[in-house]
């Protein structure tokens, strides 16, 4: 079974589907004498899909990525940026756009008497 951070962070804390799926999992495999075993994975992306999801080249990424601006792990030979470090980038980023963005719509109001 796979839950996403997304879905489980969306939800209130309390018996939610989620949590009512993983329990009835939970149950039905320790009735199959089965262990459970649990585990979290970090999802990670290439400098690639970053690169897209942030509307950058990849080139700039990957100087981001050597200079310590964005945090990643080496997999094989190529750098993985952790989902979480995308987020906060692309947080930061939609925050820059807001605030360049609300300068624009300061003008004066038109009086129309």
């Amino acid at each position: 079974m796979t839950l996403s951070p997304e879905a489980v962070q969306s939800t209130p804390t309390g018996t939610s589907v989620w949590e009512k799926a993983l329990i009835e999992y939970v149950r039905e495999a320790a009735a199959e004498g089965k262990t459970i075993m649990v585990s979290t994975e970090v999802k990670t992306m290439t400098t690639e899909e970053v690169a897209q999801g942030l509307g950058l080249s990849r080139s700039t990424v990957s100087r981001r990525i050597a200079d310590g601006a964005i945090t990643s792990m080496k997999i094989g030979n190529r750098h993985h940026v952790p989902y979480p470090e995308y987020r906060r980038l692309w947080e930061e980023q939609m925050k820059r756009l807001v605030e360049s963005s609300t300068g624009d719509s300061k003008t004066e109001p038109v009086n129309r008497q």
